[in-house]
């Protein structure tokens, strides 16, 4: 799950640099570039200055990206996010203007590939502004650059986890220069603190603060970051590896400062916000839904969209889900009775194989290090049937990376990292080892197949392309893309993996259920006035999960809302035009060529992979 964000490797050109506030001036040179018809711009070469602005609005992402001040002609680097009041009206304004250009841009000489692109990409940038013109609160290119948050700080988002996350495992240190530019990203941070700390009290003011539940968590997590000696802090020693692989003279000095600056500046910040939650908590309640926030409701709908790609109203959600939980709940049933559990409901005998310790990896470091070889094996497995299932095959390794110790409690379960624009960083599949009984064995296999193959990797890998602009990767569908990661877990059953391991295929349909209970409890929280407490009993209950596992999910659906709806409502989508697909072609159905055609142009907006689909069918009868 979380950075599953397909990445599109690209050159941008060097050009002028721009403030979303030229946004007029862009708009109109590039009607004025596209309507000489002796003139013919690329899609990418036309929304050069789009990403600009974009990158400018959101600094951090760039980093993510691999993104350089020089490809882009901005200073990027030496820039932190603004999550000021000021800077959040700055930002929707900037986004705002972004939609503009993008409908400015001339179409008439951009390939079906470039129109499809710049389709996707319009959707979702729509799709972000929709939660920001419903309410005056939160954040708009919040979480990954994408995501509205209600809330601007909590426990899994917000620039106290943005910040180490992208400073530690994405920020290149490979010279001199990189290793200042990196010390200066230090000295910064309580100045975007300060803005942060701003948003919080302004967005208090008006009533919208997180539930007490969410508080906690995040005062927990940020204790963490400075319970250490600042030399000993992440920043600091990662710092250090990165100078001494890359060889950087004065490396010793470079690390007393960085250590100085942990010190002095990033501790300082952090106290400063842990200051400022904890004179909020008092005015806290333990609702955990939106629906009690100004426009509540209002705003959920307009997250379904954004998130879910879809415009099914909250209580047609909930019921599909009842249904799919009814569905899956029935077949696990089947399975395990044929392996011998036959007493009570699916969840009380899930319970009974959570509680065995043949499936449990000790949380010890030899437990670990069996978990991760597993992966390894696992994936070894399914790599060698992908030929019978793809025409195109990802020609990039993922690599495989345990969570850092100082995130892996505030981190949640695994994510997929895509690789970095200029090459140098792999696909990553990162998972959280912080507490290995949330891992049972019979689950780690299918958790595997959607991080990495044939899920968020093999996809993201897929839909490279040089001819395509780097928004095409930033603006990505959620449900596409985790719609697609939970189709995956399927087509590895469908492939045979399972055929003889009964244990881990009732773990795959648990992970199945698990997404089922999603659209039942995000809905229940937040439409339906579902307590915190009630989502994680019916979690618990139906699924026969760890209540730690329940626990952390249900308050991420918390801080998160609607984005946990994507998984099924973009998988249950695949599967209908896989259906359809294999209906109109009949005997000339190819599983291969279909999958190409999904995954070719990335994770398109569900509407778009419809139409896509539709118009190859058209065709290919």
């Amino acid at each position: 799950m979380k950075k599953i964000i397909p990445a599109i490797i690209i050159s941008l050109l060097a050009t002028a640099c721009s403030d979303p506030s030229t946004a007029d001036n862009n708009s109109k040179t590039a009607s004025d570039q596209t309507g000489n018809s002796a003139t013919k711009l690329s899609l990418k070469q036309q929304v050069e200055s789009i990403t600009r602005d974009y990158f400018l609005l959101r600094p951090e992402i760039a980093t993510y990206y691999g993104v350089s001040d020089a490809s882009i002609n901005a200073k990027v680097m030496s820039k932190l996010t603004d999550y000021s009041p000021s800077g959040e009206t700055h930002r929707r304004k900037g986004l705002k203007a972004i939609l503009s250009q993008l409908n400015s841009i001339d179409t008439s000489s951009l390939s079906d590939s470039e129109k499809i692109s710049l389709s996707a990409i319009k959707s979702e940038v729509k799709g972000a502004l929709l939660p920001a013109q419903t309410v005056n609160y939160g954040t708009v290119l919040g979480e990954y650059g994408v995501w509205f948050l209600p809330y601007s700080v909590n426990h899994l988002s917000g620039l106290q986890i943005e910040f180490p996350g992208y400073m530690e495992d994405k920020f290149a240190v490979t010279n001199t220069d990189e290793a200042n530019a990196y010390l200066n990203r230090l000295s910064m941070y309580p100045a975007a603190m300060g803005t942060l700390v701003d948003k919080l009290n302004h967005d208090a003011d008006i009533g919208v603060i997180p539930p007490d539940f969410v508080i906690d968590n995040t005062l927990r997590g940020l204790q963490a970051q400075i319970s250490s000696p600042a030399n000993m802090h992440p920043l600091v020693t990662s710092f250090g590896a990165k100078l001494n692989t890359a060889k950087v003279a004065g490396s010793d000095a470079l690390i007393s400062s960085a250590a100085e600056l942990v010190e002095t500046k990033y501790y300082a910040a952090t106290r400063q916000l842990i200051n400022a939650l904890e004179a909020v908590r008092p005015k806290a309640t333990h609702e955990a839904g939106i629906g009690r926030l100004p426009q509540g409701a209002k705003l959920y709908q307009t997250l379904i969209q954004h998130l879910g790609n879809s415009t099914k109203t909250a209580d047609d959600i909930h019921q599909l889900g009842l249904a799919e939980v009814a569905r899956i709940t029935l077949e696990m049933d089947g399975l395990l009775k044929e392996v011998g559990y036959v007493d009570g409901t699916v969840g009380e005998r899930m319970q009974v194989l959570l509680n065995d310790p043949q499936y449990l990896y000790p949380n010890t470091p030899e437990g670990k290090q069996q978990l991760m070889a597993d992966i390894d094996a696992d994936l070894a497995l399914v790599d060698a049937k992908l030929p019978d299932w793809f025409g195109r095959l990802p020609d990039q390794d993922v690599a495989i990376e345990a969570v850092p110790d100082s995130r892996a409690a505030s981190t949640s379960g695994a994510f997929y990292d895509a690789p970095s624009q200029d090459g140098s960083r792999k696909g990553t599949f990162w998972i959280s080892l912080y507490d290995t009984a949330s891992l049972p064995s019979y689950s780690l296999q299918t958790l595997t197949y959607h991080e990495t193959n044939p899920g968020h990797h093999l996809q993201t890998i897929i839909g490279l392309s040089d001819e395509l602009p780097l928004l095409s990767t930033v603006f990505y569908s959620n449900a596409a893309g985790e719609g697609w990661a939970l189709y995956a877990e399927r087509l590895a059953a469908e492939m045979g993996i399972y055929a003889n391991d009964p244990i881990d295929n009732i773990g795959r349909l648990q992970s199945e259920l698990h997404r089922a209970v999603r659209l039942v409890v995000d809905t229940g929280m937040h439409a339906k006035g579902w307590s915190r407490e009630k989502a994680i009993d019916y979690a618990v209950a139906t699924e026969g999960i760890h209540q730690s596992e329940a626990t952390a999910e249900i308050e991420r659906y918390t801080v998160w809302p609607g984005q946990a709806l994507g998984y099924k409502l973009g998988e249950l989508k695949i599967i209908e035009l896989r259906e359809k697909a294999k209906q109109v072609l009949g005997d000339k159905f190819d599983i291969k060529v279909f999958h190409d055609r999904l995954l070719e142009n990335g994770a398109l907006p569900l509407d778009l992979m419809e139409q896509k689909i539709n118009q190859w069918l058209e065709t290919a009868a």
